[in-house]
């Protein structure tokens, strides 16, 4: 009963707590410049992107490093449907992680084959063969130069605007992977990660629903790469680029890949970082490095796995 009891106050702490999030993001507009404003939709963004890969990562016990191929894809689809077809904007936006997931599903067809190393290497051996494909076809990608003018609904044009849709949009996203997780196939997907082999001989097909697992993390990381793309109107061959998908495995561990909301964490504190970091020094890439390998070394479990065993040791007193 005591147990029982807990477990319901934590319940409650929780939507209280997401209530509260919730309503101070909804009113950053009128507290934040317009330039801290687009660092928090960046850290929306990149929030998103490492929960698309903490569904592989943290829960399917994949890791990637291809990752930013599939965002590129979401960017470059959304990109290219406007730029060159004439699609309006939210079917574009509909369509591109479709897109992704599509070319997500091609990929994981291969990758699932491999576990361990052998399988992180592939990915990102994909990942810098989307790379090479969009920095190469001139015709249709502008190859280096990239895209520029993705085109956007009025509403969307200013800061607020684009910063209130892509807090839907994450919200959303956040809300659904969450619901995956927490069914019956989350269960079965954790399961997977803690011991295939036994998994397996229970009748349950690894190797599937490892393949939808890489799918449907492909298909929230093209929502992220639309997103990014319809917010700096722009696309380049560097989103597909092998460092970029170190970037949302940063923010995966940082914050904590147990735990569902460590990558948005994680992406917060690495975007604060990077922007703070870069306006005192040119040497940024250095001290950002020292300082996410101090974090890494001192919360091995991410910042948020740490705090969380903290709080259950005190619980348990």
């Amino acid at each position: 009963m005591k147990y029982l009891k807990k477990a319901n106050n934590n319940k409650l702490i929780t939507w209280v707590a997401i209530a509260i999030v919730l309503v101070v993001m909804c009113l950053l507009p009128f507290l934040l410049s317009g330039g801290w404003l687009s660092t928090v939709t960046e850290m929306l963004i990149l929030a998103l992107a490492g929960l698309a890969l903490n569904l592989i990562v943290g829960y399917g016990g994949m890791v990637s490093f291809g990752h930013a191929g599939l965002y590129a894809v979401g960017a470059y689809a959304f990109a290219l449907l406007q730029l060159r077809l004439g699609v309006p904007f939210p079917v574009a936006m509909i369509l591109a992680p479709f897109i992704s997931a599509l070319i997500g599903a091609v990929v994981g067809w291969f990758c699932v084959r491999l576990t361990s190393h052998y399988f992180a290497l592939l990915t990102m051996a994909f990942g810098m063969i989307i790379w090479a494909i969009i920095n190469s076809w001139y015709s249709v990608t502008n190859g280096d130069n990239g895209l520029f003018g993705i085109p956007k609904p009025a509403m969307l044009n200013t800061i607020p605007g684009f910063y209130y849709f892509a807090l839907i949009i994450v919200a959303v996203s956040a809300v659904v992977i969450k619901v995956i997780l927490s069914s019956p196939y989350g269960v079965i997907l954790r399961a997977i990660r803690e011991n295939s082999t036994r998994v397996n001989f229970l009748g349950v097909n690894v190797r599937n629903y490892k393949w939808l697992t890489f799918t449907l993390s492909a298909f929230f990381m093209g929502i992220a790469g639309a997103l990014f793309a319809g917010f700096t109107t722009s696309v380049f061959p560097q989103f597909a680029y092998w460092t970029k998908s170190g970037e949302f495995l940063v923010a995966v561990l940082l914050g904590g890949m147990f735990n569902f909301i460590g990558p948005m964490v994680g992406a917060v504190i690495f975007v604060f970082l990077d922007k703070v970091i870069t306006t005192y020094t040119v040497y940024w890439p250095l001290v950002l490095g020292i300082i996410l390998i101090l974090c890494t070394i001192t919360f091995r479990s991410g910042i948020v796995g740490f705090i969380s065993e903290k709080v259950l040791k005190q619980g348990d007193r």
